[in-house]
């Protein structure tokens, strides 16, 4: 039996101009697509609970104002960088590590505030992404939540495992970001507001979650926010102040760069 090869007069000439059309359509979308990612800045996102939506603590706790986008520590940071990366944020109040809760609040359910659910989605809609900043984990040591330092630090770990094994978002070509863990500050004195009702008796508990992380984390790059920022300094002992927010994004900066292989501001790029 002979095999058949098609040859290029079998086919209209209408139909090879069709095609060879399309594949030169195609080439010049990936070209495009090679440029504009070549061209582009570093994409970093900030994926945080409260502290980077930049909640402003209260004598009365809640309802809380919101500190204006230059203010709160990811846009110091963006603003240290000076144009290096464009940094986006998706802080959510009551945002947790991989816990739900077990009702809904102000008519969101419990489980949207599960980081654990919640990250492909963020990461797909930001794609692409160079670099996510997780800081999370002060949410997770509420009274009623009932979780151990170490079991919040194995969920940071899954938080990494999750973004690392992140596929290339809705139908595009792009790498998952490098990772960087910022391991919130601990609790300051949490008496003073109504959020002492959630709160209470955890701050020595606050304080095992940096060197829970950082076993539970070791090889992935982390940070320890107090060393910039010290314990929580807002009124409520849940929050930080605004002095700290600008403390943290000072701080984060030439993390960042490493990060990145970003220049310093007195370098050169080779």
């Amino acid at each position: 039996m002979l095999l058949r090869i098609p040859i290029f007069s079998e086919y209209p000439m209408s139909q090879l101009l069709a095609r060879a059309t399309k594949a030169l359509c195609y080439l010049a979308l990936l070209v495009a697509a090679h440029a504009a990612q070549a061209e582009r800045l570093p994409r970093i996102l900030v994926f945080g609970d409260s502290n980077s939506w930049g909640w402003i603590a209260s004598p009365q706790g809640f309802p809380a104002q919101r500190l204006n986008d230059a203010a709160r520590w990811p846009g110091v940071l963006g603003a240290a960088l000076a144009g290096q990366a464009t940094v986006l944020v998706d802080g959510l109040s009551g945002r947790t590590v991989d816990a739900d809760y077990p009702e809904a609040l102000v008519g969101l359910p419990g489980a949207l505030f599960n980081a654990n659910r919640s990250l492909p989605a963020a990461l797909a809609r930001e794609t692409p992404l160079d670099l996510l900043i997780v800081m999370l984990g002060t949410n997770d040591l509420r009274a009623d939540l009932g979780r151990t330092p170490d079991a919040i630090a194995h969920g940071l770990r899954t938080l990494v495992e999750q973004t690392r094994s992140f596929g290339h978002g809705v139908a595009t070509p792009y790498a998952p970001p490098t990772v960087l863990v910022v391991i919130p500050p601990p609790l300051g004195d949490v008496s003073r507001t109504p959020l002492r009702d959630f709160f209470a008796d955890m701050a020595a508990k606050s304080h095992a979650l940096a060197p829970a992380v950082q076993r539970a984390l070791a090889g992935t790059p982390v940070f320890d926010a107090t060393e910039a920022t010290g314990p929580l300094a807002g009124i409520d002992g849940v929050h930080l102040s605004a002095a700290q927010h600008a403390m943290l994004g000072q701080a984060l900066a030439p993390v960042v760069r490493r990060a990145l292989g970003l220049p310093t501001p007195t370098e050169t790029p080779q």
